[in-house]
This record gives structure tokens, C-alpha cells and sequence, in this order.
């Protein structure tokens, strides 16, 4: 097989190289008159020459469509017929839910702000502070008052509520001359009274101080009705006084939570032991004699969770430096308490005798 180039491209070969001006004007405009030639045959643009066979039209009955849903879209106002809004259960959901937690916070909020503002108004006018504390002491005082007199009557419920009352101000004046914080005074019916500590004695010494100023004041409020009884015989005087002999003597147990408890633990914390054990004897003779008392059932529960919270004293500088009492201090406080439960159970027999002969 030969290839001759001339006869292909002949055209091209008219002239040599040498005999074309490229200078001259002519020459561009021959060439731009020329027909380009193409490798490929171009086929026409026309779809209907392209696919005869296709080009006629389909009936409009064969068109297989709604033409509702075919009208032309229009913007977010027709949006309905196009999409579905899946998440509006969740956010309807999430609203309502965000909307009650918004109303418990604001609930919240609004009793924070009225103990806020409570806070504020009592620090601003302490007289309201003392005047709170007072309305508690009275309403419990006229409680215990309403209980007494069911079983009493009410002459000796007030005399035994001011017994009461004058017993727990013992504790109270020496907590304030020690500069021990008071939480207030509050009277429980069948059980007695209480003043609240905010916070320990700073040392076992103090503390006993503290426990036999309300016995010592008890004591002396028994002897004034003591007093009164052989004044005005036959009257509710001598009960009076008996029951108040009666209530500071037991008040002298030797054991804590009462007074003789926080007197012994500075002499010596092993008395406890003792107390408790004649507190329980004590609780199993009254049950024999058909006394089943609950009150005295509950005084010995607290005794004995009282003894088992205290029943040593940690290993640290500060644990042993409350106990240690000087022993010329604690044989004071010993001498406090012996003599106080000789006067004590002096004060009961003389009432005693008094009310045999208001009973005849």
C-alpha cells in the first residue's frame, strides 16, 4: 500500500511555500471565502428529521395524570399540596413541655423570692426576728396550756406551763452569759419544754453549767408555790409544788439528753452508764406495776442513742481538751448536784404531806 499526500491534501499543494505572500490582503480574503471541510458529515438539528417515527403527537385522553395536583406551584401559600411538616408533633411536644418546665422555675423562683425578701426584712428590723420567736413560745404555751387543763384543769396547767417556763429561762440565761447562740424556746405538751442551742459549749464544764441552771431554777420556782401551799392551805398550790420538785428531779437523771447527764459527763462520762442502766430499771418496775408509759419508754430511746453517739471521744486535741475539767471544778459540780437532788426530794416529801391533808 503507497500513500501519496498529494492526492489528499492536493488543495493545500497548489502552491508552494515560496510562491504565497502572506503580506498581501488578498490572500486572507480568499481564505475566509473558502467552505471548510469537515472529516465527519453533519447531520441536521432537526428533531423531526432526526425521529420520524416519534414526531406526531399523543392524544390527550392517553395522558395518564391529575391535574389537580399538576397546577403550577405559586409559592408558600399552595406549599400544602407538595410537602408534609413531619416535626410538628416534636416541637408542639417540646413547647408544651418547655412551657411547664418554664412554669415550675418560675414557681420555684417565686418562692426564692419571697424568702429572699422575708431574709431581708427580718435582718432589717430584728425587733420582727424576737417578736416571731415570741409568737412561737406563746402559741406552744397556750397549746400545752389547752392540754393540761383536759387533764388538770386550768389553774394548775397555767402554774405547771410557768414552772415550765421558768426552768428553761435557767438554761437560757446561762447560755446567753456564755455567749452560746439560742435558737429559741418551744413547749412540747406531755413532754415539758426545751431551749434550742444553735450550737455546743465550748467545753464539758460549760456545758454542765448550762444543764443544772434549769433544774436550780425549776427548784426555785417549786419552793414560791411551795411557799404559797402553806400559805393558802387546801389550794392548788401544794401540787404545784410538788409537781415541780417532782419534773426537776427527774430532769437530774444521769444520763443525756437530760440535765444530770450534761452535769456527770464532766465529772466523769462513765456515770452515763450507770443512768441509763437505772433509767431502763426504772421503765421494767413501772411496766410490772401496770404504769405503761410511753413517754418514759421514748426518754429511755433517747438516752440510749445518746450514749451510743457518745460513747467515746475522738482521738483529736479538740475532743480532748472539752473534757478536760479540773478536778476542783468537778468536785464543785458534784457538790451542785447532790445537793440540788437532796433539796430536790426535801421539797417533794414536804409537799407530799401537804396534799395528804388537802386530800382529807
Amino acid at each position: 500500500m503507497s500513500w501519496n499526500p498529494k492526492d489528499d491534501f492536493s488543495e493545500y499543494n497548489d502552491k508552494t511555500s515560496s510562491d504565497i505572500d502572506y503580506s498581501d490582503p488578498a490572500y486572507y480574503q480568499k481564505e475566509m471565502s473558502k467552505t471548510p471541510r469537515s472529516a465527519q458529515p453533519v447531520q441536521s438539528l432537526d428533531p423531526s428529521m432526526l425521529y420520524p417515527d416519534y414526531a406526531h403527537e399523543l392524544p390527550s385522553d392517553k395522558l395518564d395524570y391529575n391535574a389537580e395536583l399538576m397546577t403550577p406551584y405559586r409559592g408558600p401559600s399552595s406549599i400544602e399540596g407538595y410537602t408534609e411538616d413531619i416535626g410538628a408533633e416534636q416541637r408542639e411536644a417540646a413547647k408544651s413541655g418547655t412551657a411547664e418546665g418554664g412554669n415550675k422555675r418560675k414557681g420555684l423562683a417565686g418562692l426564692g423570692g419571697i424568702g429572699v425578701a422575708l431574709s431581708a426584712l427580718l435582718l432589717k428590723f430584728p425587733l420582727l426576728v424576737y417578736l416571731l420567736k415570741f409568737a412561737v413560745v406563746g402559741f406552744t404555751a397556750l397549746l400545752s396550756v389547752a392540754v393540761y387543763s383536759l387533764i388538770f384543769g386550768w389553774q394548775f396547767a397555767i402554774g405547771l406551763v410557768l414552772i415550765l417556763f421558768v426552768h428553761e429561762m435557767g438554761h437560757a440565761i446561762v447560755m446567753k452569759l456564755k455567749g452560746i447562740p439560742i435558737g429559741g424556746m418551744i413547749f412540747i405538751p406531755l413532754l415539758g419544754a426545751a431551749v434550742i442551742m444553735k450550737q455546743m459549749p465550748r467545753n464539758a464544764k460549760d456545758e454542765a453549767e448550762v444543764g443544772i441552771a434549769g433544774p436550780i431554777a425549776g427548784a426555785i420556782a417549786a419552793m414560791v408555790c411551795l411557799a404559797m401551799a402553806q400559805s393558802n392551805p387546801g389550794t392548788v398550790w401544794a401540787p404545784l409544788a410538788y409537781f415541780g420538785f417532782l419534773i426537776n428531779l427527774f430532769n437530774l437523771i444521769p444520763i443525756v439528753p437530760f440535765d444530770g447527764g450534761r452535769v456527770l459527763g464532766a465529772i466523769d462520762r462513765r456515770i452515763w452508764i450507770i443512768g441509763f442502766i437505772g433509767l431502763v430499771a426504772f421503765q421494767i418496775w413501772s411496766w410490772i406495776n401496770g404504769n405503761h408509759s410511753l413517754f418514759l419508754l421514748l426518754f429511755v430511746v433517747l438516752a440510749a442513742s445518746q450514749l451510743w453517739s457518745r460513747r467515746k471521744v475522738p482521738n483529736t486535741p479538740e475532743a480532748q481538751a472539752y473534757y478536760d475539767v479540773p478536778i476542783g471544778e468537778r468536785i464543785v459540780l458534784g457538790l451542785a448536784y447532790f445537793g440540788l437532788a437532796a433539796v430536790l426530794v426535801l421539797g417533794m416529801s414536804i409537799s407530799h404531806g401537804l396534799m395528804i391533808g388537802l386530800g382529807q
